[in-house]
Formats: structure tokens, C-alpha cells, sequence
């Protein structure tokens, strides 16, 4: 019976636990009858503890050092991947404000980074109501609900605005660069253990609904009177940036600067 314990512990203690304590109690005993005695007696009180329930692996501060599964899978990510997804939301709004700003007298741009900012807290309410969690491995500091992915939705509610936005003699090419730079997006979720193809897969859809959607609205109002949407949409983008800005993006900085 002392064997059986001594070899299940073993197994239990190369997985979960250290053996730093096991080695300190071996070379403290003065003889090898009694070094043999004091592992077993480890060993045989390790077992019981853990029967009865008063040893849990939440407190094994190997786990906790370690940063537990989800920062294990995060750490075998390469860091370029993990570098260029922590980066893709300050791309995504740098290149929103470019072409806000590059047509000035359109209403346009600063009507589909309106929509874009209400579909960041769209997504922060279908997460609560569908509330499933994200994949098995995801970093530990994301407590959130992942289904749909956030970034996977704003990112193609603005490419599609934008895709839509532009006129047909803009040409193929930039329309479909700006559709690969949002499947790039949502992909990397994926790649850095963020989120999984379901949840990447619905906030895509949802994200191309809601921004094709939201253009058909602006050219309905468009064509109702173009200069209170042109005067509406610049000041609803200047005081919803400003909104963002001191909310969102201020956590960008901060502790959402690795996600």
C-alpha cells in the first residue's frame, strides 16, 4: 500500500505540484533508512491530504508562477502574432480617422466610425445576453464572455461601410484590401487563443449585416437632407470619438495594451 501511494503521488506531484518540499524533507533525514522514511511519510500524508479534499491545485504556487493554463497556450503564440494583434486596434483606428479626415465635406466618414463605435457596445451586449466563454487556453486576464468576437464585428461594420462608401471607378483593388485587412483581424483572434472560428465567424456576418445596414440608412437620410446628415454625422463623430476616447481607448494604454 506504502507503494501504491509513493508512485500516485509521484504522478500527481510531477504534474501539479513541486517537489521542492519532497527534496527538502529527503535531505534533512541523516541516514538513507530514515531519508527513505521521511519521502514515504510525505509521500502517504500527501495522498490522504488529498483525499480528504484539504490540498486544492489552485494554491500551488508552481501554478501560480507559471500564470496558469491560459498564459501557458498565450506564451507559445509567437510574439510578432501576438505583437501585430495587440497593434491591430490602434491600425484599425488610425486608418478610420485617415479617411475620415482625407474627405472633410463628406458625410460619409464620420457616419461610419459612428456606427462603429455603437456596434462596440452592441457587442458588449449580445456577449452578456449569449454569454459564452471563450476558448479553452484564453489568457486569464480576459474575464469576458467571447461570443461574438468584438473585434471581428467592428472590424467588418467599418470595412464594409467603407467598401460601400467608395465609388465604383475607386476601383477593385482597395476594396478588397480593406476586406483582407478585417479578415486579418478576426483571424489573429483566433491564432492568439482569443477567440474561436464560431465566435470570429458570427461577429463577421453580424458585422457586414449591421454595416451594410447602417450605409443603406445614411444614403435614406442622405437623400432627405444631405446637409443636416453632413452637420449631424460630423458632430456625432467629433463627440463620440471624444466618448471613445476617454473610455475605450484609455484602457487600450493601459491594461488592454497585450490584447
Amino acid at each position: 500500500m506504502n507503494i501504491f501511494k509513493i508512485a500516485l503521488a509521484a504522478i500527481l506531484v510531477s504534474e501539479k505540484y513541486s517537489t521542492r518540499t519532497s527534496a527538502s524533507a529527503f535531505f534533512a533525514a541523516p541516514s538513507r533508512v530514515t531519508q527513505q522514511t521521511a519521502v514515504t511519510r510525505y509521500y502517504s500524508n500527501l495522498i490522504d491530504e488529498l483525499s480528504a479534499g484539504r490540498k486544492s491545485p489552485k494554491s500551488n504556487p508552481v501554478l501560480k508562477m507559471s500564470g496558469g493554463g491560459g498564459e501557458k497556450v498565450a506564451s507559445q503564440v509567437p510574439k510578432l502574432l501576438r505583437t501585430l494583434n495587440s497593434s491591430t486596434k490602434w491600425i484599425v483606428a488610425l486608418g478610420n480617422a485617415i479617411g475620415v479626415w482625407s474627405r472633410p465635406r463628406s458625410y460619409s466618414g464620420p457616419f461610419i466610425v459612428v456606427g462603429a463605435i455603437l456596434s462596440v457596445y452592441l457587442t458588449e451586449v449580445l456577449k452578456k445576453i449569449i454569454n459564452q466563454s471563450r476558448p479553452e487556453g484564453a489568457p486569464g486576464m480576459l474575464s469576458d464572455p467571447g461570443m461574438p468576437s468584438s473585434h471581428s464585428l467592428v472590424s467588418f461594420f467599418a470595412a464594409v461601410g467603407w467598401v460601400a462608401s467608395l465609388a465604383a471607378h475607386d476601383g477593385i483593388l482597395g476594396k478588397v484590401a480593406i476586406l483582407v485587412a478585417a479578415a486579418t483581424v478576426a483571424v489573429l483572434r483566433v491564432v492568439c487563443q482569443y477567440h474561436t472560428w464560431a465566435q470570429i465567424s458570427v461577429g463577421a456576418v453580424l458585422g457586414s449585416a449591421l454595416g451594410q445596414a447602417w450605409w443603406y440608412v445614411g444614403e435614406v437620410l442622405h437623400l432627405s437632407n444631405p446637409q443636416l446628415l453632413l452637420y449631424g454625422a460630423w458632430g456625432a463623430y467629433l463627440s463620440g470619438s471624444a466618448l471613445f476616447i476617454t473610455t475605450n481607448m484609455r484602457k487600450w494604454a493601459t491594461q488592454d495594451k497585450h490584447l
